[in-house]
């Protein structure tokens, strides 16, 4: 499987059930926009929450890809505890009118989240 795949595959696990998760390659990296309804609003149902946007960069997934095996599964777990911290912290809610996209929330994983 591919990093991206794996990245992805590691984000869905942990993001809610309802999640939307986007992703885009770009010449910088990897981009995966996570965002969910958020139910708290009886007057907007559909409204979305702050976007996450989880940037991979390039060198990352290169420096990933000459990592062999033993130490590929020590990333993923970096990568997951990276992640879950950054969730536990995270609150969604926002009071951006409708008319407005909801905030964005940066989260960059580097080579220094990969290997410490």
């Amino acid at each position: 499987m591919a990093f991206d795949d794996d990245i992805v595959k590691a984000i869905r696990q942990l993001m809610p059930d309802d999640a939307e998760i986007r992703v885009a390659n770009t010449v910088s990296g990897l981009n995966v926009g996570v965002s969910w309804k958020l139910h708290d609003d009886p007057e907007r149902p559909n409204k979305m929450s702050k976007t996450i946007r989880i940037v991979v960069s390039h060198e990352a997934a290169q420096d990933y890809a000459a990592t062999d095996g033993a130490n590929k599964a020590q990333t993923f777990r970096r990568i997951n505890e990276y992640l879950s911290g950054k969730l536990a912290a995270f609150d969604p809610r926002h009071n951006a009118p409708k008319h407005e996209p909801p905030p964005v929330e940066q989260w960059t994983i580097s080579s220094g989240v990969l290997f410490g």
